[in-house]
């Protein structure tokens, strides 16, 4: 049936996108990702209620509903039912997510996912010799302690 949704997409001109980098999942729609951002602001799980109730979240219930429905199609949550309500946990961090558009982004783009391919190609290079990765990999350290 997915692959009968695929086929009715391209003849319209658009295309399921597939993220290789996180097990061949579907990519989150605009609408599906702002939802998985609330998501992950909760790791270890929101209700259904609270996402209705979220203010930042203007369709019907029955549209917010189609919606988590179709990130748990995709395999992005898990979904357990208590009472009335259903909790939604990521299965993938925000982090783990955009990566993988990263890294499907550059293979698309360049032929390869490799980041350290990527900062050859800017400094006019095909590869980086061992001391230069390692200036990369320092550098890479200390953004994301900065991060942190």
């Amino acid at each position: 049936m997915e692959k009968e949704k695929d086929k009715k997409l391209e003849k319209r001109g658009r295309k399921s996108e597939y993220l290789e980098y996180l097990g061949g999942l579907k990519k989150l729609s605009p609408s599906e990702y702002e939802f998985m951002k609330l998501i992950w602001e909760r790791p270890d799980g929101i209700s259904s209620e609270e996402i209705y109730s979220n203010p930042n979240f203007q369709q019907p219930q029955g549209t917010k509903s189609t919606i988590l429905f179709k990130i748990h199609e995709k395999g992005y949550v898990d979904v357990v039912q208590r009472g009335l309500h259903h909790f939604y946990s990521p299965k993938f961090t925000k982090r783990e997510y955009e990566q993988a558009i990263i890294k499907q982004k550059l293979k698309k783009s360049f032929g390869h996912a490799s980041f350290s391919t990527l900062v050859a190609s800017f400094c006019g290079k095909e590869k980086l010799t061992e001391e230069e990765k390692e200036k990369v990999n320092q550098l890479l350290k200390e953004i994301e302690k900065e991060s942190l």
